[in-house]
């Protein structure tokens, strides 16, 4: 006869309660389509999130969630593709969740869209006994866990998500079908259906100047709609490279987080909480790591400046060997150009080292007005800069406006006087420069 601590497991997973597990995702805020998938589209580019977080680490078999979530968005068609897999393991139960993402965008206003996304996946749960020792090895309940091979369920989520320049909203519902789960041993059973998760996000971008911005973010989270989780955060980040935040939740957690990138297109961060009060000692702190790669940090979506030198106007690679390639740097190494407007580089021509392209600062006056084929929005001159010069080298001449409203720096190819021909334009480019769209200045 063996003896027993079965942590929370049959309050959790057994008889009609309906009760389940229920992932906890602090670091919500550094990537939404972990939470709603049909945020993916907001992204220029695919990318890989890893995530593990470690709840309560002082309790035995406290719960953990394992993730793996990738995006590839396709701007130029407003679709995305995601997969998504997520490991929950509490005590001795694991279940694995998997999900394919199918994601639409619709422009609104300006640059202001919504996402729709739709998921279809798999549910499944297994208990690993291992893990558990028992009051009685003849518990028929416990048998039934034990001896019933893994269960496994269809679900579907649906998501929604509204992305304008320095504000998001989202919502998502999962478990759509409730799934229901059952174990039997002769005569025994344990079974309970899934409740449906729902969840509600919010965001807003501050920029507080000297290339510091705020990002304030709520999450609600609720079960079948009768129980509420809250989560909130703000994280200062300092020129994208740095950031540090603190947060909490309805539980009674409070905690703080902070990350770094380490080269363009790489984050990663680290969360810790700990309950307040008398839970502090019982209960233990919570422990949360994260990771985001763009597929351009692997080398699979942006070519280096080399590459991006050789090629020809039409956006071909050239096929010359590397004695070609540096003959081309070297003719063209001395020559400068200061670009106060889209014509001076124009003029400048392709081929040259960018580093003689000057770009002077832009007074703080509000721009033309027109309708402009906008590339990138950013909160620094200095990145729009670095925007220039990487479109230069793709062979496509672009320039900056400031908007004093959103205090941001937009880069863009061409203004035109109505949205008719605007419209016309980005089919031209959206081949090289997927994510473009149109800012229109009154």
């Amino acid at each position: 006869m063996k003896k027993i601590v079965i942590l929370s497991s049959v309050a959790l997973f057994i008889g009609s309660a309906g009760a389940q597990m229920g992932a906890k995702i602090d670091q919500f805020y550094m990537d939404y389509s972990l939470i709603n998938p049909a945020a993916m589209n907001t992204h220029k580019q695919g990318h890989t999130t890893l995530l593990y977080n470690r709840m309560f680490a002082d309790v035995p078999g406290g719960p953990q969630s394992l993730v793996f979530n990738v995006n590839m968005p396709v701007p130029s068609k407003n679709t995305g593709y995601g997969l998504y897999y997520m490991r929950e393991r509490v005590g001795f139960s694991e279940m694995h969740n998997t999900y394919a993402t199918y994601a639409y965008s619709f422009p609104i206003v300006g640059s202001t869209n919504l996402n729709l996304g739709m998921s279809v996946g798999l549910l499944s749960q297994n208990f690993d006994m291992s893990k558990a020792v028992f009051i009685s090895g003849n518990d028929p309940i416990v048998k039934s866990l034990l001896l019933t091979p893994p269960v496994t369920r269809a679900d579907l989520r649906a998501s929604a998500f509204v992305n304008g320049e320095k504000w998001f909203g989202g919502i998502a519902i999962s478990r759509l079908s409730k799934p229901r789960f059952e174990y039997t041993y002769y005569s025994y059973s344990a079974k309970y259906a899934l409740q449906s998760q729902a969840s509600v996000l919010f965001g807003y971008t501050i920029d507080m100047g000297k290339d510091i911005v705020l990002k304030p973010a709520l999450y609600v989270s609720a079960y079948n709609f009768d129980y509420f989780r809250i989560q909130y955060n703000a994280t200062a980040w300092f020129q994208e490279k740095f950031w540090f935040g603190i947060g909490g939740n309805d539980l009674g957690q409070i905690g703080a987080n902070l990350g770094f990138s380490p080269q363009s297109d790489i984050k990663v961060s680290y969360s810790y909480n700990t309950p307040s009060g008398g839970q502090r000692n019982i209960l233990g702190p919570s422990h949360e790591f994260h990771t985001f790669i763009g597929f351009s940090a692997l080398g699979g979506g942006k070519r280096s400046a080399e590459d991006d030198s050789n090629l020809e106007s039409n956006g071909d690679q050239d096929n010359a060997n590397s004695e070609d390639k540096t003959d081309l740097h070297s003719q063209n190494l001395k020559q400068e150009v200061v670009v106060t407007k889209i014509e001076d580089l124009r003029a400048f021509g392709f081929g040259k080292d960018t580093s003689g392209i000057k770009l002077p600062a832009l007074e703080k006056a509000k721009p033309l007005p027109g309708y402009y084929l906008v590339a990138g929005l950013h909160s620094a001159e200095s990145k729009a800069n670095k925007q220039i010069k990487d479109l230069y080298l793709k062979s496509i001449v672009s320039y900056k406006i400031f908007d004093p409203s959103n205090k941001s720096f937009y880069v863009f190819m061409k203004d035109f006087e109505n949205e008719k021909d605007a419209n016309k334009g980005i089919y031209y480019f959206e081949s090289v420069v997927p994510q473009v769209w149109i800012r229109e200045v009154k």
